[in-house]
């Protein structure tokens, strides 16, 4: 099993909510979890989880741009090379999250992750798919296991 760090960044509780159900479910796979907000999440918590979950909520306005929260660009800036960790990305949204999963992705690309998992959630449902998300991310990860 595994050590699995689910780090959020939430305005609103939604994203937290969403967070909250993805530690649960790999929790119920028998994994140890960490689940913490982006701002209380160091170093040290991210070089000795085995896996990350990634989640924040979508700001910005359809006519003007939308992406990750600030405070998560900022905390992605300063992740230190990951070495090829898995790390799959989750955000939450009111109206289209339109490249949001994409700009996280290749963030963490350019830091050494390995994407195994991407997903969005409408603010209204949080919960709804995070256990299946976090299943098939976890099962990407054990099938590269060796």
């Amino acid at each position: 099993m595994m050590r699995v760090l689910v780090a959020y960044e939430s305005r609103g509780g939604r994203t937290r909510r969403a967070a909250e159900a993805i530690a649960a479910a790999a929790r119920n796979e028998g994994h140890t979890v960490a689940l913490k907000p982006l701002a209380q999440v160091g170093r040290d918590d991210v070089l000795e989880s085995e896996m990350l979950f990634l989640g924040t909520w979508v700001q910005g306005y359809i006519l003007f741009g939308v992406g990750p929260a600030n405070a998560a660009l900022r905390w992605l800036g300063d992740l230190p090379p990951l070495g090829g960790k898995p790390v799959a990305v989750f955000c939450t949204y009111a109206f289209n999250p339109r490249g949001t999963l994409a700009l996280l992705r290749t963030s963490l690309e350019t830091k050494s992750a390995k994407v195994v998992g991407e997903r969005s959630f409408n603010h209204r449902q949080p919960e709804l798919g995070a256990d299946g998300f976090a299943r098939g991310a976890l099962a990407a990860v054990a099938s590269r296991e060796p």
